[in-house]
């Protein structure tokens, strides 16, 4: 009815209506109640930059000086003199990755060890810090003041800023939470002019940092508030996963927030030191490890960074990778579609190392993905035998199976920011997983490790045994089982009709996927067991 008022509303000559004034006035008021016309001038922020990311100083260019006064007990981490008396961070990361990068014989190797634990923290640590203090800058004065005020707020451990219209501000850390009265239009529309354009993905970045920000958006398309991510280089919280990554292909496997970018952002500037300075391509889609600008952030070192215009389009980014620049690793952040998975499986089969994660709790939740799991080998059905089923003791005629080689020779679990599950023989994992058995609970398929400390001998030694097996090219799904009497769990609770002191039988015309050519031993061995 207010809409229409101007419409149906007639007066006679001589005649008025004051409550025609009243219900326009009315209408206005509703409006503006409502908080309609607040969508202009926030639409207006994100779409007139005044001040664009590119166009701020980014945080390596502040004093190294004034930032190692920041630091607590920044002395223990000064080993290397024509590191630290650089004049800007960037000039400082310059100085260490010429000495880390240097092959020269004469080199210690003993003093680059040293650089690495000591000096790369302590720089990465004025770098985090230059960043958060970089994005402080994007919120109003007085609401930083509020925040940074607050006696739980830790800068070197913030994760996140949450700021919503009508809503108190959260501010997260490691084991803290922070709420502040919410923010203003006013202080919104200050924070949005200093971001930038975002994606059609919702997603934003902060220029010259790996901080992500990600938009909430009204009905009509007007911005309502932020989610801005905190990321940073950690030096050495993948210590364990190096040498996996340089054996084979990895997957990391978690829900969000658990540190995969992190991981990658370690993975790939420990790749790039490697005496041998293989070619360490970037597929930075969000652009969260390289950061946002036309040149990588310091830390990545000889890493070749590419960025992805669109969301969708990075399958085809990889592809190009592949064709144009002879990739040794592809470090990929987030595969999230069958076509991603598609690339990803293509790729393995040409001799590149990826270095990948997806969302996911577990190996087993991720076989229950049908649009990822051919990144651990997928899943298919296959018919039985009436022979076939009696001999598995299978009710149904029909079982899933694995069809392909898993394009990954190692898949991470990760539980928390510290530890982590690892499989070091994948395709054995989701065989006994899709035979029911428990695969975390194998010792021989895989082994709970601390992703920040060197990986154990005992852990290298099953995958050096796992080699020297052959059991990861070996395709059959009940080949690779162990002879003799194993007590191994998966193996006894996995493998149905499991026989101690022998090998499993094997069952005539079992479907089987791009399995070996069977000897005739192997064929003699079958036609004895059958009878």
């Amino acid at each position: 009815m207010l809409l229409g008022c101007r419409r149906f509303v007639t007066r006679a000559v001589g005649q008025s209506f004051p409550h025609v004034t009243s219900l326009l006035r009315g209408k206005r008021l509703l409006r503006l109640r409502h908080g309609c016309p607040r969508a202009k001038p926030l639409l207006s922020a994100e779409g007139d930059l005044h001040t664009t990311p590119l166009d701020r100083p980014p945080p390596t260019d502040m004093p190294l000086a004034y930032l190692q006064g920041e630091i607590l007990d920044m002395e223990k981490y000064r080993t290397e003199e024509a590191v630290w008396s650089r004049n800007t961070v960037r000039e400082a990361w310059n100085a260490i990755n010429h000495t880390l990068h240097d092959t020269t014989p004469g080199v210690d190797a003993t003093k680059k060890k040293e650089i690495i634990e000591k000096d790369l923290v302590g720089l990465a640590l004025c770098t985090s810090y230059a960043e958060v203090k970089h994005l402080l800058s994007l919120l109003t004065p007085s609401l930083r003041s509020h925040i940074v005020s607050q006696p739980s707020y830790k800068q070197t451990e913030v994760e996140e800023f949450f700021l919503h219209l009508g809503q108190d501000i959260e501010v997260r850390g490691a084991d803290w939470v922070i709420q502040v009265p919410p923010p203003s239009v006013t202080d919104l529309r200050y924070t949005l002019e200093r971001v930038g354009r975002f994606g059609d993905d919702g997603r934003g970045c902060i220029g010259h940092t790996p901080h992500r920000v990600a938009v909430w958006r009204g009905r009509l398309g007007e911005p309502l508030g932020l989610t801005i991510r905190v990321g940073r280089y950690v030096p050495n919280v993948a210590r364990a996963l190096v040498p996996l990554a340089r054996r084979g292909s990895v997957l990391i496997l978690s829900k969000a927030g658990m540190g995969k970018t992190t991981i990658l952002r370690d993975l790939a500037a420990s790749l790039s030191r490697d005496p041998a300075k293989p070619r360490v391509m970037v597929v930075d889609t969000s652009n969260e490890i390289g950061g946002d600008s036309p040149m990588p952030l310091p830390f990545l070192g000889r890493c070749r960074r590419i960025q992805v215009p669109r969301r969708e389009e990075q399958q085809e980014v990889m592809k190009q990778i592949l064709q144009n620049h002879s990739p040794e690793y592809v470090i990929v952040d987030e595969v999230s579609t069958t076509a991603e998975a598609e690339v990803t499986w293509s790729i393995s089969q040409r001799g590149v190392h990826l270095v990948a994660t997806c969302h996911g709790e577990s190996l087993a939740g991720l076989l229950q993905n049908q649009s990822l799991n051919l990144l651990v080998g997928g899943t298919a059905h296959a018919f039985l035998s009436n022979e076939e089923r009696r001999l598995r003791n299978k009710i149904k005629k029909t079982i899933l199976e694995r069809p392909h080689s898993s394009p990954f020779k190692f898949v991470v679990e990760l539980h928390s920011r510290k530890f982590a599950h690892l499989y070091v023989d994948v395709n054995q994992a989701v065989d006994c997983l899709l035979d029911q058995g428990d695969a975390r609970r194998s010792a021989r398929i895989g082994k709970t490790i601390a992703i920040d400390e060197p990986l154990p001998d005992e852990v290298m030694g099953l995958v050096i045994a796992q080699e020297k097996e052959g059991s990861y090219a070996r395709e059959p799904s009940h080949e690779s089982w162990s002879e003799g009497n194993d007590d191994d769990s998966c193996a006894l609770a996995g493998r149905e009709g499991w026989r101690p002191n022998n090998r499993p039988e094997r069952q005539r015309g079992t479907r089987s996927y791009g399995c070996r050519k069977r000897s005739n031993d192997d064929l003699l061995d079958e036609l004895n067991n059958f009878n």
